[in-house]
């Protein structure tokens, strides 16, 4: 995106809704932007963590372009020169997360898949909210978590690539039944070395991984569309609507329905 940069821009430019707080070592905010909005290229003067909430955008960074979802955790070191375009119909919610002490970051800009951050980014969405005299200690730690899956580079096996082509296909088929020694048989290998090979790439069992993809495909309907919970929970893959509670909530922190109000709603409050 052509352009002059805008140094130092605020991370609320753009907002129309906006929570944010100080806490020690980071700067935090559940910010809401409207649909159709684009920012120019510009800079941050400190490193910015973010990650999507619901709604979406295209970014550029250093000539690459690439659109982020929700669940996308984007990294940008201080003064990275980058440029956004909101295109969801219902807006953009994103939590921010900004370190004020040095720390280790990644050096190259861009969008990161960590299927881990969505649900501590709502969590941190839900102390912002709701706070009371725990929330900036709350906050500390989910921001520490937060950081070290923006620092951290994903881990890759010395076995093989099943547990790579596993992942595929359950991304593809999350909403059939998938057993282990499904996926195994049609992969060629043993359930045991699928499960140990996966386990230790992906850091969870190849099931919690099943359960995460259909939270996260949930929870997609539920930002977009009028579906009933339970027609959700049969098209995602759950048995039934309880199944589906048990698990969202588990990964979310939250009942489908109150996450529901919650994205369409976004933040509330503003920022002067």
């Amino acid at each position: 995106m052509p352009g002059s940069t805008l140094p130092g821009t605020p991370v609320s430019l753009g907002a129309e809704r906006a929570r944010q707080l100080l806490v020690p070592g980071f700067a935090i905010a559940d910010l809401g932007f409207p649909a159709g909005l684009t920012l120019g290229p510009h800079d941050h003067q400190r490193p910015t963590i973010a990650v999507v909430m619901s709604g979406g955008f295209d970014g550029w960074w250093n000539g690459r372009e690439a659109p982020c979802g929700p669940g996308t955790l984007l990294v940008e070191p201080a003064g990275e020169r980058h440029a956004n375009r909101f295109g969801s119909r219902s807006g953009t919610r994103v939590i921010i997360i900004q370190p004020q002490t040095e720390g280790p970051m990644p050096e190259r800009a861009g969008p990161r898949r960590r299927p881990a951050a969505l649900p501590l980014a709502w969590r941190v969405g839900e102390e912002l909210c709701n706070p009371d005299t725990v929330t900036p200690m709350a906050l500390e730690g989910l921001a520490l978590e937060l950081s070290a899956l923006a620092a951290r580079e994903p881990r890759r096996s010395t076995v093989g690539t099943r547990h790579l082509n596993a992942a595929a296909l359950i991304e593809e088929r999350y909403a059939q039944p998938i057993t282990l020694s499904g996926l195994a048989a049609e992969l060629g290998v043993s359930g045991a070395y699928l499960a140990r090979e996966f386990r230790g790439h992906h850091g969870r069992s190849v099931g919690m991984f099943v359960r995460e993809v259909r939270v996260r495909r949930a929870a997609e309907r539920l930002a977009r569309g009028k579906e009933s919970l339970a027609e959700i929970a049969l098209a995602v893959g759950f048995a039934d609507q309880s199944h589906l509670n048990r698990w969202f909530v588990r990964h979310m922190g939250v009942t489908p329905g109150r996450y529901r109000m919650a994205v369409r709603g976004g933040p509330s409050s503003h920022v002067p």
